[in-house]
């Protein structure tokens, strides 16, 4: 099975985005080809340096930084997302493909699954 993960929640204002990437981790664990895009205020989520633990969490970049372990290499961000938060690739904790509106939904058409929160 083909699952496209869109994260498109801020990454601390509440528990979606960890929840977010618990369900794609236990996903990947048990077969699924996962695929992660980072669209509207989840691009905040690949900031380095988060300073979560000064709220009682745990940092999502230290996290992301995990996906490889669990084969999950295909990370895409929304450009137009990026340039809203008035950010680059280069800034972000890691390396992803920026993507177009055409581009993210030709990526939407070749998954079985889409999540999105």
């Amino acid at each position: 099975m083909r699952l496209l993960i869109i994260a498109a929640s801020d990454p601390y204002r509440s528990q979606h985005a960890q929840e977010l990437l618990d369900a794609m981790l236990v996903a990947a664990t048990f077969g699924a080809e996962v695929s992660l895009l980072f669209q509207d205020a989840g691009v905040l989520q690949l900031l380095p340096e988060q300073a979560a633990d000064r709220i009682g969490r745990r940092s999502l970049s230290r996290q992301l930084d995990a996906l490889p372990l669990f084969d999950i290499e295909r990370v895409y961000v929304d450009l137009q997302s990026l340039a809203q938060w008035g950010l680059k690739t280069f800034d972000l904790a890691l390396p992803v493909m920026a993507l177009d509106t055409q581009e993210m939904a030709a990526l939407v058409a070749v998954h079985d699954q889409v999540i999105r929160a």
